[in-house]
């Protein structure tokens, strides 16, 4: 299995610029920057802007057949998406991890199997994206990654300098 990372494409900023005929232009635009993208299928993570560094606040999924143009502004998603702007100055950013045919990278197709491979990949996702930001929006997947405690590897730092045991597993983890 194999996933291209695209983006980031700037997004509408507010509710109102992200509807109808705005939606249509967005999509036209990446549709004619990398042909077939808008109806891949696989992860989106919305972030947001702020000079050279990106803050993600919600990390999506699609496996359906009208790919990331079907599914990425629905209006629940829409409202994470929004309500992320507003709590955090910046631009709206969307990334978009596309699957793709190992051999031929065209972007793959929606299926049973897909779906299993995307769903695992957004659950490292989420965990990835709570890493770099506490406070991202969703609120499935997010109990391990929120709760789970292994001082100096996973959840809270060790203070002072920590033991052996940890060092070494840091070193192979390469952390």
């Amino acid at each position: 299995m194999r996933y291209e990372v695209y983006g980031p494409f700037w997004a509408p900023r507010a509710e109102a610029e992200a509807s109808g005929l705005a939606l249509r232009h967005f999509w036209d635009e990446i549709e004619n920057m990398v042909p077939g993208l808008p109806k891949a299928i696989g992860i989106y993570i919305f972030s947001t802007c702020h000079g050279t560094n990106y803050t993600p606040w919600y990390v999506g999924k699609t496996n359906a057949k009208a790919g990331f143009r079907g599914e990425i502004f629905h209006e629940h998603k829409l409202n994470h998406y929004v309500s992320a702007g507003q709590q955090k100055r910046g631009y709206p950013a969307i990334h978009l991890l596309a699957k793709v045919e190992p051999r031929r990278r065209n972007f793959c197709r929606a299926s049973q199997r897909s779906g299993r491979e995307i769903d695992e990949l957004e659950t490292v996702m989420i965990g990835m994206a709570l890493r770099a930001n506490p406070d991202v929006r969703n609120s499935k997947k997010t109990w391990f990654n929120k709760t789970c405690q292994v001082p100096g590897i996973i959840g809270d730092s060790i203070t002072g300098r920590p033991p052996e045991a940890v060092t070494s597993l840091r070193n192979a983890l390469d952390l």
